[in-house]
């Protein structure tokens, strides 16, 4: 057992036998998780990134992926997706790696044309793609391009969202040439 688990054991008065042999009804358990605040009224989370003004050459547009994935990295909310895509030959959508593997089945619902090499701005307003409110916490943002005999760029980079206003600048990766994101009054 983790020094975590053993921990959270304690401030509920249990032991490890005891949970083992414990059965909780579902109010039981409710009233032993502590409720998790909400997403503040009025907030959003804004996300700005360049991508590839640098670059060298006859550069091709970008494949561009933003989403905001919970601390197991699980996909919370799709914010924008950017692929010349038809419906018949998803050819080069894969090179999104990290994006592809979670959330190819939400390509119709999210995505748009590419956009020629610059400076970008989405926002999250606390909803999840299901259209729930999230709770404030610790999440990731991840800004993901790829481009056609360019290189591959993943930015992820973790955030707690409460109830105050923050910036923070984000660590820049090959074609993602910049980074950042605010949160505050939407």
């Amino acid at each position: 057992m983790t020094h975590t688990r053993r921990r959270f054991l304690h401030t509920l008065g249990l032991t490890a036998a005891a949970l083992t042999t414990a059965r909780f009804s579902p109010a039981q358990a409710a009233a032993t998780t502590p409720s998790a605040k909400k997403w503040p009224t009025g907030m959003a989370l804004d996300v700005t990134f360049t991508v590839a003004t640098k670059a060298t050459g006859r550069v091709k547009r970008p494949f561009v992926a933003v989403w905001i994935e919970d601390e197991a990295g699980n996909t919370v909310r799709n914010l924008t997706v950017w692929v010349q895509q038809s419906r018949l030959n998803p050819r080069w959508l894969s090179e999104l790696r990290r994006w592809y593997r979670g959330n190819a089945d939400q390509l119709e619902t999210v995505s748009s044309a590419t956009r020629n090499p610059g400076t970008y701005a989405v926002a999250w307003d606390g909803k999840t793609d299901k259209g729930a409110l999230a709770s404030q916490g610790t999440y990731y943002v991840c800004v993901e391009a790829a481009r056609e005999h360019g290189p591959y760029s993943l930015v992820r980079e973790k955030v707690t969202v409460g109830a105050t206003s923050f910036k923070k600048a984000l660590t820049a990766d090959n074609d993602i040439e910049a980074a950042s994101v605010a949160f505050g009054k939407a």
